[in-house]
């Protein structure tokens, strides 16, 4: 029995080797175990067996990797999320791993993401235990935004933007009408953002286009802007007086003279010109005959003259003061009057216009203005009612010269001491 429970064992391995030892157990179980021999032959056995089980754990290997893209545009400084998938999905143990062609286009990071860098073209890489997938991209520049054209000067416009990231320099294109062709008229550094326009003609129209560019890569043309070269526009300070405003301000290069705006009362959107200044040295009006105590508004407008027309400037800041009211006397004589004092009066003649535009005749007299401001509502005694509407050479301080219809009346009134009452109301 212990012979044929021996040979029994050597033939057999695994689980035929635990058929041999239950054989044995049954027959003779000592003879099992009593001999070295035997033992040896279930220890083998039993190695046998785990080796069969370690090359049931073996990985399955990595047949393909694939993108959710093949191709993708982008533009500088935009991000975009690339999923790469490993075939078959029971693969295990992989990992991936991810490279760009081309950094200065775009560079890749370890999840997948893709951020644009520059211009350019780059191939994306995603590897798996030997196996790849690919995906193009092709970088672009933002076209410039925020784009705007307004009148520098008389003779100029300039154009602004926004940058563009990623430009090295941006290219400025201008048409001369709306939807003609536009040429390129400069280039200009990727630092700046603006660009003047010097050739120019006032009054006229034009329209600008931009793009970025970066080595031989350009945008697409960015919004078109309009511009139109006229005079600047110009800063207004307004000072209250009694029952007048006087404004001044900013003389501006290149104007021929500026146009006065008004309007009464607080928060008002509607202006009435109220004087045209034709001298392009001034640079103040006084606004009289106001109502005490009442807000009053103003705006101010330089003009040009190019071919007989006037090109205008964009309107003043609004400005406002508030009038004083007068502390008016009893003059005794039917009126009231803020003050009187003792003036040289002279008498002219002649016909004409005064220094405020209107038609010189009796009533309207010449003035100081620096004494008695033109507009002012006056009473001269032996003459009567009148207005300061113009000035003379010769007429400084208190002195005034009263208008006449002939010279024969001139030269009867001569040269007189007179009082004067300034600003009667009747």
């Amino acid at each position: 029995m212990k012979e044929e429970a021996s040979i029994r064992i050597k033939k057999r391995t695994g689980a035929l080797a635990v058929a041999a030892m239950m054989a044995v157990t049954v027959f003779s179980p000592v003879s099992v175990f009593g001999d070295s021999a035997e033992q040896d032959a279930v220890e083998s056995a039993g190695t046998e067996t785990k080796t069969v089980q370690e090359n049931k754990a073996q990985t399955t290997a990595v047949s393909s990797v694939s993108l959710n893209r093949s191709s993708v545009s982008m533009k500088v400084g935009n991000t975009v999320k690339l999923r790469a998938t490993i075939a078959p999905s029971k693969a295990t143990g992989t990992t991936v791993t991810w490279k760009s062609s081309n950094p200065k286009a775009a560079v890749v990071s370890s999840s997948g993401v893709v951020t644009a860098r520059g211009a350019g073209k780059t191939v994306i890489t995603a590897l798996s235990e030997g196996k790849s997938a690919s995906c193009s991209v092709r970088v672009t520049l933002t076209a410039p935004t925020k784009v705007k054209a307004r009148s520098k000067s008389v003779g100029s416009i300039q154009i602004s933007w926004k940058k563009s990231a990623g430009a090295d320099k941006y290219e400025i294109y201008r048409s001369k009408k709306k939807n003609g062709a536009y040429k390129k008229i400069a280039t200009v550094k990727g630092t700046k953002k603006t660009y003047r326009d010097r050739k120019v003609t006032a009054g006229k129209a034009y329209y600008y286009k931009i793009k970025a560019r970066s080595g031989s890569y350009k945008s697409s043309f960015s919004s078109k802007v309009k511009g139109k070269a006229r005079p600047e526009k110009t800063d207004v300070t307004a000072k209250a007086g009694e029952e007048r405003v006087r404004l001044s301000w900013k003389k501006v290069n290149g104007a021929h003279g500026y146009h006065i705006y008004h309007a009464e009362g607080k928060g008002q959107k509607k202006f009435k010109r109220i004087k045209v200044v034709k001298k392009a040295s001034s640079t103040s009006f006084t606004h009289s005959g106001l109502t005490g105590g009442t807000q009053q508004q103003y705006k101010v407008k330089a003009y040009r003259m190019v071919n007989g027309k006037k090109v205008l400037s964009a309107s003043s800041e609004a400005v406002s003061a508030k009038a004083k009211k007068i502390k008016l006397k009893e003059s005794g004589k039917g009126f009231q009057y803020k003050k009187k004092f003792t003036v040289k009066a002279y008498a002219y003649t002649g016909g004409g216009r005064t220094a405020m535009g209107t038609k010189a005749r009796v009533g309207a007299i010449a003035v100081d203005p620096s004494v008695i401001p033109l507009g002012t509502k006056v009473y001269v005694e032996g003459y009567g009612y009148a207005r300061a509407e113009d000035t003379g050479g010769n007429i400084n301080g208190k002195t005034i010269d009263v208008y006449m219809n002939s010279t024969g009346a001139c030269m009867k009134w001569g040269v007189q001491y007179k009082t004067i009452y300034v600003d009667v109301r009747k």
